[in-house]
């Protein structure tokens, strides 16, 4: 059960591997583009390409997609990205309904522990296999991997690396369940934290910030949905950044106001003043065109030295 491109390693291990994948079950596709048209999620794409039976029930709890599964009677139901399981589901299999974060749990519970993860400045984070129960990212551990987060490695870059690692560790933890070598770790809330649905507000950059915060909220949401802020009246968003030394300001002008724009390497370089110290800004577009570098966006804006972006409340 899965739906984002995210899960497609874990789709196309299992295919690869001694299991048998009896069928698929993703979310419908919503009408969306010029046009409004319908096109089939990644799961969906794949899984058909695979020539696997798929389903995309409205409601999990509908009595006829109850049925389906009893007849395909899988031994497991493995769910990488998809919605809240109901017991009626999540109880069926024998093995039981094993699902892949990618956190380390208990830390970041909840619909985007990536993003989180890059925003509170985490060095580390992993990915969990755990059986579903009826709370939310709450049931027994399987298994855990580490991985490390890169100083400047954005949440796309992450999420490619950390769906690849929650592939073999979901070939891992069907082996030991299927062996019985594998026992369930009862979940702790020692440690817990959430990782709640991004809104709109997380989005909005706070210049009057530390830059390290600031570079690590850009970060976080690139390159989707985009962190972004007001200039001129205009939203830009911004999908690369590096914190600069404190010795790139120039001459006279290490204070200045949080948001405000200046040059440095001779205006090879475009920075975003902080609370304290800066942001270069390697990538970033205004809503809807296409992404520039700093000095790209900067000689598309001639008087640029008269912006300022806003502080985003």
């Amino acid at each position: 059960m899965a739906t984002p491109e995210f899960a497609l390693p874990s789709l196309d291990a299992l295919v690869s591997s001694k299991h048998k994948i009896v069928g698929v079950v993703t979310a419908f596709p919503k009408p969306a583009g010029r046009g409004l048209k319908v096109k089939p999620l990644p799961v969906e794409r794949r899984a058909r390409e695979l020539g696997l039976e798929v389903r995309k029930p409205e409601k999990l709890t509908d009595p006829q997609f109850l049925g389906q599964l009893g007849t395909w009677s899988p031994d497991a139901v493995v769910v990488v990205a998809f919605r809240y399981l109901p017991k009626e589901v999540y109880s069926l299999p024998r093995l039981g309904s094993i699902n892949l974060h990618a956190s380390l749990l208990p830390k970041y519970r909840g619909a985007a522990p990536i993003n989180w993860a890059i925003y509170n400045g985490e060095r580390k984070t992993g990915v969990t296999t755990f059986l579903l129960d009826e709370w939310l990212d709450t049931g027994a551990i399987l298994a855990q991997r580490d991985c490390p987060i890169g100083l400047d490695e954005t949440a796309g870059e992450l999420t490619a690396k950390l769906s690849r690692l929650g592939a073999q560790l979901l070939l891992e933890t069907l082996g030991g369940l299927e062996a019985g070598t594998l026992r369930p770790i009862p979940q702790s809330d020692t440690g817990a934290s959430l990782a709640p649905k991004l809104k709109k507000r997380d989005l909005l950059i706070r210049w009057d910030r530390p830059a390290i915060e600031v570079h690590n909220q850009i970060r976080a949401f690139s390159p989707v949905p985009g962190a972004g802020s007001k200039l001129g009246g205009e939203t830009v968003k911004i999908y690369k950044s590096r914190v600069l030394p404190s010795d790139v300001f120039p001459a006279g002008e290490k204070g200045g106001y949080p948001g405000s724009w200046f040059y440095f390497n001779d205006k090879a370089g475009l920075a975003v003043r902080c609370q304290e110290g800066a942001v270069e800004l390697l990538e970033l577009a205004k809503e809807g065109r296409e992404k520039l570098t700093g000095p790209e966006f900067a000689r598309g804006h001639r008087r640029l030295a008269d912006k300022t972006f806003e502080l985003s409340a």
